[in-house]
């Protein structure tokens, strides 16, 4: 089923990228040209989390393509580093694969940081959309000069903000609140603008920093929320979507150059049909996270669209500031891309 689904996509023009490209001009894989090999693949999330099940999943396909020879086995809960050690690791070439947040690669690509940028997004779809084009296909670009290989872009959903000592209804609420962020410096201003004390801390030292009181609040889409388990040492869930959580599976350079043109053509359509199946696993399973957080006892509030409006208004400088310092010319090609998503949603 996901395999015809992805061909139906890539032959519509959705998903646009050199390895889309690759994956038509070279001819169907035969498992004779395909060699035994054991992959190593981390990710930071539990093994309950959908970055995980997605991996697994990857694992199956590509085991079951390769006839078996070609085994993944995939590490959850940051048992290989943390996102950053494991993007060193890809880089160097002792570890294979990875999920990661874009955002965390901020350090070496700049421009990463675009993609959660708040309030920007809409829905999810016009995500999956814009980087299944020209701006999906730069990031690989961008990647690649780094040496890591993109092999989808996915997403968890919007992020939301939890608390132990009150719920956020309006972006005054974030006055004095010490709040976990993802170490990425758009993150740091965006919550500094919003009154915020934000301390920047890898996703697998939240849980200790909320139960310990180094922060009282952190924010996260809800599979995050659910299978760290945050809503124990956590009393409200604020809706607050005030950016979308982006993910992408990656491939060290190091790895990808050891396989031949057969192998690559294999790994590629694995990636294809996995991201599709990630997609629709979000989508499904976000009501059933939500209800999870509620039965929890903690306390869930929407934030009216009055308020969220002047949430994107309180937080527009920080749109145009990184736009401005990830270069014009970037800054103009995504957002007239996204346009052209919403143009043809209409």
């Amino acid at each position: 089923m996901f395999v015809n689904r992805t061909i139906a996509s890539l032959k519509s023009g959705v998903i646009a990228s050199t390895l889309v490209a690759a994956l038509f001009a070279v001819p169907s894989v035969s498992q004779a040209e395909i060699r035994e090999m054991r992959l190593r693949a981390g990710t930071s999330q539990s093994d309950q989390h959908p970055d995980y099940l997605g991996f697994k999943k990857f694992a199956e396909i590509v085991s079951e393509k390769s006839g078996g020879k070609i085994k993944i086995t995939v590490a959850p809960g940051a048992t290989l580093g943390t996102d950053i050690q494991m993007q060193a690791n890809l880089q160097a070439g002792t570890q294979d694969f990875m999920t990661t947040s874009p955002v965390t690669m901020a350090g070496q690509i700049p421009q990463v940081s675009i993609l959660d940028l708040p309030y920007v997004f809409k829905t999810s779809e016009e995500y999956d959309k814009l980087m299944d084009g020209p701006v999906g296909a730069k990031f690989n670009e961008l990647m690649a000069e780094k040496g890591w290989i993109g092999l989808g872009f996915t997403n968890n959903g919007f992020r939301e903000t939890t608390s132990k000592v009150k719920p956020i209804t309006k972006w005054e609420d974030f006055a004095g609140l010490k709040i976990r962020a993802i170490q990425n410096p758009m993150y740091l201003e965006l919550f500094k603008t919003l009154g915020a004390n934000p301390t920047p801390l890898p996703v697998s030292e939240i849980y200790t920093a909320l139960e310990t009181g180094t922060v009282e609040a952190q924010e996260n889409p809800l599979p995050q929320i659910v299978f760290m388990r945050l809503f124990e040492v956590q009393k409200y869930l604020s809706l607050t979507n005030h950016s979308l959580n982006s993910v992408v599976l990656l491939m060290g350079k190091p790895s990808w150059n050891k396989l031949n043109d057969d192998e690559k053509k294999l790994i590629t359509e694995a990636a294809l049909e996995v991201t599709l199946y990630k997609r629709d696993l979000v989508k499904t399973k976000t009501a059933n996270w939500l209800k999870a957080v509620q039965e929890a006892g903690v306390g869930v509030n929407e934030i009216s669209p009055d308020e969220r409006q002047r949430f994107a208004v309180k937080t527009n400088p920080i749109v145009e500031k990184f736009s401005a310092e990830l270069g014009r010319d970037f800054s103009d090609f995504y957002f007239a891309e996204l346009k052209k998503v919403r143009a043809a949603s209409n």
